[in-house]
């Protein structure tokens, strides 16, 4: 699968690429919605994965926009906060997958893989 991961953070941005790859999947990484957007307009992904907090362009605004550019990409939010089932249904309104909270686990992150 070609993934994209989305995050302010450098840190978690290596992990997924370090867990994904040893899975045998093909992993980009960026810190900033402008750069998820700009990516995901010159290349598929079979999956996304974004920071919901995020400097700049929120990771719900970017979610919008990868669902207008290539709506049968999986998107799957990240969140460090507590995630109500208000917002989380209004997330998948807006085309979301699901959503899971650091700290996760490889075994969260495969479960949305499937």
């Amino acid at each position: 699968m070609n993934i994209l991961v989305m995050d302010d953070e450098e840190e978690i941005c290596k992990i997924f690429i370090n867990w994904l790859s040893a899975e045998g999947h093909k992993v980009k990484s960026v810190l900033t919605g402008r750069e998820a957007i700009e990516l995901v307009k010159n290349e598929y992904f079979n999956v996304a994965f974004l920071d919901i907090i995020m400097p700049g362009i929120p990771g719900n605004i970017v979610l919008e926009e990868i669902k207008k550019i290539s709506p049968e990409t999986k998107v799957v939010m990240i969140t460090g906060k507590l995630m109500n089932d208000y917002l989380l249904n209004k997330l998948i309104q807006k085309g979301a997958y699901g959503c899971i909270q650091k700290p996760f686990g490889i075994e969260e992150i495969k479960e949305t893989l499937v």
